[in-house]
């Protein structure tokens, strides 16, 4: 030690200047071959890898419902939450001890031989990059190929799980909601059952027959009234009630009587005309008196025969022996208190059927609007119920929502050169190295002149 020191301050300058010269060449000599057995004697390692892209579009679905409405689908991007990011998870699940252990089995070697890849994220953009590394290239291509098939498979089987639970958790609501469609439903046909009233339009029609009955009510007092002024006009103009009109139409109408009235009224003409030829006592004139007796007698046992006694002594003779336009008045008399007949009868039918159908109204007028609600409520039922299928059927369609879609843009290649030892690193730490010797020497070389300029101070 003490024969270096000596070496290193003995001497002129130049002669100093050249030991330094040469300790410098030994120890970037020794550097040199350092850097040349390290980078000789280490172990080579090669890197094979891919790369991963996650486009993470959000995605909508829209289901329309004849008449209960629509129902829709979406999900958002997810990279749109800032609080969580896909390319960590993905990353994490990279180095799960899972998938390690899956490489592992399909490489036939150890877990503890099998870390996790080196995983790098590009900021600002969906990239992951993924490299592995083993003792040679084809391994190392190799292994790239196994934890980018272990990986896809295992984000399958991740969605996979997460639709299963979805689907058991909505199977689970949907049972609720068609039980409360089932009740719903028992609720209204027991209601019907009970009340006979099966739907609102029923009921509906029920006052819409009301209504039209009302209608018809108006029209019937209306022909009433039509009727019972022409009955009053025609009774005026002959002077007879409706009754004796009927008698009179009943007379005009019978065939015998006609005759007999007919058969009267020749034989009283021929009465006329033998009175101005002979006395009473004459044969022929008895014989016609008596003719028109008997036939004014058969004429009265028909008459009452036909509408009684009575009724038949109230009608004049004239009535129902002139065949002229009264005869005419009269049927329009009897006609129009027929008409009016019918009117009364068909009012007073159509003011029981419109007190019986309001009286029914009022009846249902409540169960209506019970049922109304009713109806309500299975329909809501129905409408949840179907927009739970819906959504159930489209939610079958967002795989992506929790583990978004990866895209391989890069497969695993077979490395060209190795990973490590670098030459470039190796190389630059040896300058690295001389430079830092180069230096200390330096110092070592001005010591003195500071040593003693620091002595000259104190």
């Amino acid at each position: 030690m003490t024969m270096k020191w000596s070496f290193l301050r003995g001497g002129p300058r130049a002669g100093r200047l050249l030991r330094y010269a040469a300790v410098l060449c030994m120890g970037w000599a020794v550097i040199l071959a350092l850097a040349v057995a390290f980078y000789m004697l280490s172990a080579r390692t090669y890197q094979s890898g891919f790369t991963l892209i996650l486009p993470g579009a959000g995605q909508s679905s829209s289901v329309n419902l004849d008449s209960l409405g629509q129902a829709s689908s979406t999900s958002s991007s997810p990279f749109g939450d800032h609080t969580l990011s896909p390319t960590e998870n993905y990353k994490r699940l990279f180095q799960s001890y899972r998938l390690r252990g899956i490489v592992a089995e399909r490489m036939g070697q150890t877990i503890s031989d099998t870390p996790a890849p080196s995983v790098r994220l590009a900021n600002q953009t969906k990239l992951m990059f993924v490299s592995v590394s083993a003792p040679s290239p084809e391994t190392a291509k190799q292994l790239a190929d196994t934890w980018l098939s272990v990986f896809n498979e295992e984000v399958g089987v991740l969605r996979t799980e997460e639709q299963q639970l979805r689907q058991d958790a909505y199977i689970a609501a949907i049972a609720g909601f068609e039980q409360a469609v089932e009740d719903t439903r028992a609720k209204i046909i027991d209601f019907q059952s009970r009340h006979g009233l099966t739907s609102i339009e029923q009921f509906q029609d029920i006052v819409a027959k009301s209504e039209q009955l009302r209608t018809s009510l108006g029209l019937a007092e209306t022909e009433e009234m039509v009727m019972q002024s022409e009955i009053a006009r025609l009774s005026v103009m002959l002077d007879l009630t409706p009754d004796q009109a009927a008698d009179i139409l009943s007379l005009l109408s019978d065939p015998t009587f006609q005759n007999m009235a007919t058969s009267a009224a020749d034989a009283s003409s021929k009465q006329a005309e033998l009175s101005l030829i002979y006395g009473e006592n004459h044969p022929e004139m008895r014989d016609t008196v008596e003719q028109v007796a008997g036939l004014n007698e058969g004429i009265r046992q028909r008459g009452r025969s036909l509408i009684g006694h009575e009724r038949f002594h109230a009608v004049r003779k004239d009535y129902y022996t002139s065949d002229d336009e009264r005869t005419s008045l009269i049927s329009s008399l009897v006609s129009a208190s027929a008409s009016l007949a019918g009117a009364q009868q068909r009012k007073a039918v159509i003011a029981q059927q419109l007190a019986d159908m309001q009286q029914r109204i009022s009846d249902l007028a409540g169960p209506a609007t019970e049922l109304d609600a009713l109806i309500r409520d299975h329909k809501v039922a129905e409408t949840v119920f179907a927009s739970a299928l819906a959504r159930l059927d489209a939610n079958r369609t967002d795989t992506f929502s929790s583990y978004p879609l990866v895209q391989t843009i890069e497969v695993p290649g077979l490395p060209e050169a190795a990973a490590t030892p670098s030459k470039k690193f190796v190389a630059l730490g040896a300058f690295a190295t001389m430079f830092l010797y180069a230096i200390g020497l330096a110092l070592l070389w001005i010591r003195l002149p500071i040593i003693r300029a620091l002595l000259k101070t104190l």
